[in-house]
């Protein structure tokens, strides 16, 4: 499912790219563009003060579309864990060592993984912020189905330094000002590790 979300979302900025070539200017009028509509256009993939995921599906018809919503969100939903994972682990990783006085890399490993439980949990619950619709120009008849989830940063960053600091041993030499470090680079770098 990930390989076909990735092969159409691909495939989309393709078709963006290739629509909004260059152009050169002439000395007859063009034609007004009609400007895109993008499906949710404020759900991009990306991790900043908001982890947000635009999903998709395809329905056969239009009494399909309630299903192919769910399984746009579901879609969405595993793509967004993805990325909360990846931005989780890269912050405590460089956080760890730089900052982590003594080795405690199980200790650190167990907390991060705990963590990412309870994030997991609250990302399955995530709500639908914003749904579309649009027809399949390939295959008539057909809709592409669009949800966007998103999940507040500030919640997921707040439940890896409560985990942490719960672990009475890694609250000793835990530093939550040089993590919040950390994990805004992480996600600010998220565009780059994908």
């Amino acid at each position: 499912m990930k390989k076909v979300n990735l092969f159409l979302g691909i495939a989309f900025l393709a078709f963006v790219a290739m629509s909004c070539g260059s152009s050169k200017e002439t000395a007859q009028p063009q034609p007004q563009r009609q400007p895109m509509n993008l499906p949710c256009p404020d759900c991009v993939a990306t991790a900043g003060g908001t982890f947000k995921y635009l999903g998709q599906s395809v329905a056969d018809s239009e009494y399909d579309l309630q299903d192919a919503r769910i399984f746009a969100a579901q879609a969405a939903r595993d793509e967004l864990q993805a990325m909360i994972e990846t931005c989780v682990e890269r912050a405590v990783k460089s956080f760890s060592q730089k900052h982590q006085e003594n080795n405690e890399s199980t200790r650190i490993a167990k907390n991060t993984i705990q963590a990412l439980d309870i994030i997991k949990a609250k990302v399955k619950g995530t709500p639908v912020t914003c749904w579309d619709k649009e027809p399949s120009t390939a295959n008539p008849g057909r809709y592409i189905v669009y949800t966007c989830v998103e999940l507040d940063a500030n919640m997921v960053y707040q439940e890896v330094v409560n985990t942490f600091t719960k672990d009475q041993e890694l609250k000793i030499d835990f530093r939550e000002h040089q993590f919040k470090e950390e994990f805004d680079k992480a996600m600010e770098d998220y565009g780059n590790i994908r």
